[in-house]
C-alpha cells in the first residue's frame, strides 16, 4: 500500500475543503468571494497570502469546512 506524506494528506484535504467552499461560493453567487474562487491556490499560496485575500481565502475555506459537517 502507498502511503502518503502529511504533506501531500493535507494537500488533499485543502484542495477537497477548497472544492467545497468554491462551489459554495458559486451555487449561492456570494460575489464578495467571486474573485477568490477564480484560481484555485496551493496550499502554499494559502498559507503565505496576506491581507484583504488571506481573509477571502479562509472564508472560502470555513464554508468548505461547514460542508463537511
Amino acid at each position: 500500500m502507498d502511503h502518503m506524506s502529511d504533506k501531500e494528506l493535507d494537500r488533499l484535504l485543502f484542495d477537497r475543503i477548497w472544492a467545497l467552499g468554491a462551489k459554495v461560493v458559486q451555487d449561492n453567487h456570494i460575489s464578495a468571494l467571486a474573485d477568490a474562487t477564480l484560481s484555485i491556490p496551493s496550499l502554499e499560496e494559502y498559507q503565505n497570502s496576506r491581507g484583504e485575500r488571506m481573509t477571502d481565502l479562509i472564508k472560502v475555506i470555513k464554508l468548505g469546512i461547514s460542508q463537511l459537517r
